[in-house]
């Protein structure tokens, strides 16, 4: 089955809502795009939410979480062929 996360902005905190229930909060994304990576979650699988609440995330910060995301999957990839 395929993980889905929602991401969200709260208080200067990033927020993922996974779709296997569990929640990660990290206040830089280039630390949400590491966990998120590291938990089998690819690019093409973000939602980005905004709801009462929240804070609306920027076009640039979506295209920037997907990119670190993108790279090191990318990165990890190579790894993966290399050795």
């Amino acid at each position: 089955m395929t993980t889905n996360a929602k991401i969200s902005l709260c208080k200067e905190v990033y927020i993922a809502e996974i779709s296997d229930g569990r929640r990660l909060e990290h206040p830089d994304f280039f630390d949400m795009a590491q966990a998120l990576s590291g938990m089998g979650i690819r690019a093409n699988r973000l939602h980005f939410d905004w709801r009462s609440g929240t804070r609306m995330i920027t076009a640039g910060t979506q295209v920037a979480l997907m990119a670190e995301m993108r790279h090191l999957e990318n990165t990890y990839s190579q790894r993966s062929t290399v050795g």
